[in-house]
């Protein structure tokens, strides 16, 4: 296992020009990361969002060690614990309002009741932590806008940055979006799923339902600052490059070549900052990273084409030439 993460770490991520991962992950992870930090052999940074499988049981351990989100330090920290109020639309598992095409009886799994997830939240919320809800079916975004709604009315605080994982994936409707950013949340879309699902949406939803479907150019018209993801292990394995996921973002592209709701499109460079700076701010960490800037950490990366220049279906073929973090060379092609 610790050489599976040492491999991943120098060769996988770094090679990819990544600089920091949000790590969902449990205690048996993080031992080995903090292990390759003391063997001087974990080149880049984590952000741990911690994940049990009782989220009570994760949130109660935090508490009682006196943890709140940061942590740590520039290297390992402690980024919120990780919920899951649904699964997800290709295991059938997303909740959702109506039932599944096909299905007329079945609308998903919830993991949680509304109850449950809210005193989580709440109780989250007031000890200072930041959550990360994983929450795919528009019932379970709304359980989950529901629940951060009520955690701002105990306890007001502009600044929590909560999350909703996959939110602006499928049933995003424009509706969740405006309530979102009123409410201050980060949405945390898959955009690789584009590619991945996109051909498939309709057999589970329909035509009608299938219209709400990663809508990018939405949430950032309505000004919010949505991260990019790639939820690398869990689905689709090119998302391990984010030039890949920057290319899904602006060519919607997906496997069987159909472009997908066109007008959702994005910028390549709105795409670079949901990679860069809206990572960091996902991260409570613009101040430091996110952008080349005097007085900032010196993470960058060099690349082998002009992002802003070339066709946009060269985009996802750029190759990392170098890393660097912390001013030092980590990776060089």
């Amino acid at each position: 296992m610790k050489e599976t993460v040492k491999i991943g770490a120098q060769k996988w991520w770094v090679q990819q020009g990544i600089t920091t991962v949000h790590c969902f992950c449990g205690p048996y992870a993080m031992r080995i990361y903090q292990e390759l930090l003391e063997e001087g052999e974990l080149p880049l940074r984590i952000q741990w969002i911690v994940y049990t499988e009782d989220p009570k049981i994760g949130l109660d351990s935090l508490i009682n060690l006196g943890i709140r989100t940061g942590f740590g330090n520039e290297r390992i920290k402690i980024g919120g614990l990780k919920i899951f109020v649904d699964g997800a639309f290709m295991g059938l598992s997303a909740a959702t309002y109506e039932p599944y095409i096909g299905m007329p009886n079945y609308c998903g799994l919830l993991k949680l009741t509304p109850q449950e997830l809210t005193e989580i939240v709440v109780k989250a919320h007031r000890e200072g932590l930041r959550l990360c809800i994983h929450a795919i079916g528009d019932k379970a975004q709304d359980m989950a806008l529901d629940a951060i709604e009520e955690a701002l009315k105990t306890i007001p605080k502009e600044d929590h940055r909560h999350r909703i994982e996959h939110m602006g994936n499928e049933l995003t409707s424009k509706e969740r979006i405006k309530r979102a950013k009123r409410l201050g949340v980060i949405p945390v879309p898959t955009v690789e799923w584009v590619y991945a699902y996109g051909d498939f949406i309709e057999t589970y939803l329909g035509p009608e339902r299938a219209r709400q479907s990663f809508l990018i150019k939405s949430l950032l018209d309505e000004g919010l600052r949505p991260p990019g993801s790639s939820d690398t292990l869990g689905t689709e394995p090119l998302s391990i490059n984010p030039f890949f996921s920057i290319w899904c973002a602006v060519a919607r592209r997906t496997f069987a070549g159909n472009v997908l709701i066109p007008e959702e499109s994005i910028s390549v460079m709105d795409a670079i900052r949901m990679y860069t700076i809206n990572g960091a701010y996902a991260g409570f960490e613009e101040n430091i990273k996110g952008s080349i800037e005097p007085g900032k950490l010196a993470d960058m990366i060099v690349i082998s084409d002009d992002i802003l220049t070339i066709p946009t279906d060269n985009v996802k073929d750029i190759r990392v030439e170098m890393t660097i973090i912390d001013g030092k060379i980590v990776y060089q092609r």
